[in-house]
């Protein structure tokens, strides 16, 4: 058998956003992470392919609940709300949210960021 695409098998533990699955996390005291993202978005698609494909970004993410969050539809009512909500500008935004519930501001991320300094933000949380 031959590998479908030759990339190792692990990977994050994407799951959409929901406000349901936030307050779970918040209960369970675990920090989260939401990947505010789009399909036409070219600095979406390298953290996808590069930074959350490293071993130790994926490691690192099973302390968190990892969202996702689909914001192609820029204008939509839905989309919207959550711009409004988190204050989003633009894609890729990612937020940090930490064990309580609260948004930890200086963690923030938009746009791309290689997998060496996305760990550090990471491990800024969980260590």
């Amino acid at each position: 058998m031959l590998p479908s695409s030759g990339e190792s098998g692990d990977q994050i533990a994407w799951q959409p956003y929901s406000t349901e699955i936030i307050e779970q996390a918040i209960s369970a005291q675990k920090p989260v992470i939401i990947d505010f993202y789009a399909d036409w978005c070219i600095p979406c698609k390298e953290l996808d392919k590069f930074t959350f494909r490293d071993e130790r970004v994926i490691a690192e993410a099973k302390k968190f609940l990892m969202l996702k969050s689909d914001l192609t539809h820029f204008q939509s009512e839905q989309t919207n709300q959550l711009r409004e909500k988190y204050n989003i500008k633009g894609v890729p935004t990612i937020v940090f949210i930490d064990k309580i519930g609260q948004e930890i501001k200086d963690n923030r991320l938009v746009g791309f960021e290689d997998a060496d300094q996305f760990l550090t933000r990471m491990r800024g949380i969980t260590e």
